[in-house]
Parts: structure tokens; sequence; C-alpha cells
């Protein structure tokens, strides 16, 4: 199961991506394009409904890629030879928290596009989204921005950790890696050797099943705060809306 597949279905995502197919009909796009066309002058209501789509689109695909991540912890390929079942593993996980923490900068990047403040992209954190009076005005979506922004901060020191000092420092792994250094060009005797490789994979099972284990349980709660975030933040696209019309 993956946890983030449902906000594809949510009524938010729904009423934005028709939205978009309306108020962009008869306008001619190329499908592999990543921005419109420049010659195309956008009404106030258009401007606005891209820019949700665009930041939702975004937002949602970030999300479902960590629960992608949960199955790249497994689909190692044993015949390629450029890296070690270990370094794969270990790219994978370090890789994990790396994502998980900037879901945050993707749902500022939508709360500022929902409530149309206009705020440059390069210039949007959770200071300046959390302090807006039109956001603070929406108590509720504050709340709820603000529990998704407690949730992921738990985590944020592994990610602060990993891209400015050093890699994750997990004993059970750093155990794994040692055991893939083997290359047991020292061992002759081949019973010695299959031992050594089940003790090996049995280890690298018992952490595969833990660490998915514990990402999932992380995705499913966080799952649940964006979708109750999304939900909040869909009542406030519709009166945004209604405003521009």
């Amino acid at each position: 199961m993956r946890n983030f597949s449902s906000l594809d279905e949510h009524k938010f995502q729904l009423s934005v991506l028709t939205d978009g197919e309306t108020a962009f009909k008869g306008i001619e796009v190329q499908p592999y394009a990543i921005e419109l066309p420049k010659e195309i002058e956008l009404t106030e209501y258009q401007y606005y409904i891209q820019k949700v789509g665009f930041y939702l689109v975004h937002t949602t695909s970030w999300c479902k890629q960590l629960d992608l991540a949960i199955e790249f912890l497994s689909n190692f390929d044993y015949s390629q030879k450029k890296a070690t079942r270990a370094e794969h593993l270990i790219y994978n996980v370090e890789n994990y928290f790396i994502r998980l923490k900037s879901v945050h900068d993707r749902i500022l990047q939508l709360v500022n596009a929902v409530f149309h403040l206009c705020i440059n992209e390069a210039n949007v954190n959770h200071g300046i989204i959390v302090s807006n009076y039109k956001v603070q005005h929406r108590p509720q979506i504050l709340k709820a921005i603000k529990k998704v922004s407690k949730y992921l901060n738990d985590h944020e020191q592994i990610r602060h950790t990993l891209i400015h000092r050093h890699s994750l420092m997990d004993e059970n792994l750093k155990k794994i890696e040692l055991f893939y250094l083997n290359n047991f060009e020292h061992i002759e005797d081949e019973e010695v050797v299959q031992q050594y490789k089940y003790v090996r994979t049995e280890k690298l099972k018992r952490f595969l099943s833990d660490k998915k284990e514990e990402f999932r349980n992380i995705n499913l709660k966080l799952s649940e705060l964006i979708t109750e975030l999304f939900t909040l933040l869909n009542d406030e696209y519709v009166r945004q809306k209604k405003a521009l019309v």
C-alpha cells in the first residue's frame, strides 16, 4: 500500500486539475513543455489556477516519491558491479531522509500559491508564511501547517547532518556495510563463505524489514497530516477563486 497515492483522488487535487482544463481550454501547449508559451497573456484568474496547479502537482509528486523510496531499498541489481549492495542501501536510506524534510518546503510553496500571496518562491520560508496576515486569519490552516512542520522537524537533524556534516550514523547500517566489504578472496573454505553469506543476507533482510516498517509509519502519519491540510486549503482555494472570477 502506498500512503500518498490517495492524494491523487483528493477533492482539492481533482478540483484544481478540472479548473485548469476549463481555464486553459483552447490554449495549445506541448505535453512536454515546462512552462507556458511567453506569448500567452494570462488573466489573473488563469494565473492563479496555473500557479496553484503547478505547486500542487509538484507537492503531490514529491510526496509519492517517499513511497517509492521504500521500494527502492530492495531494487538492487546484483548483475551490476557499479555499486555494492551496502552502498545502494546507504544511498537510498539517506536519500529518503533528505527528501522527507523537503516536503515542508513544497507545502510552503503551495500555501503561498493558494493564498495568492505572490511571494517570490526564492523568498518563501516557514517564518514568512506563518506570520503572513492572510494565513494567520485562517487559524485552522495555520495550525495544520505547523503540525506538518513540527512532525517533519523530528527528522530535520538527520537531514542537516547528511547535508552539512557526514553520512548517516546507524550502527546496524554500518554493520551491513562492513559485511559487504568482504570479497572472500582470503577464505578458501567454501562452507565458511556460504555461512558468512547466509548471516549477511539474514542481517540485511532484518534491516530492510525494520527500515521499511519505519518509513511506512512515517509516511502514513505524514500523509494524514497533508490530507488534513489539503482539505482546509481546498476551502481557501474556493474562496480565492470566487474573488478572482
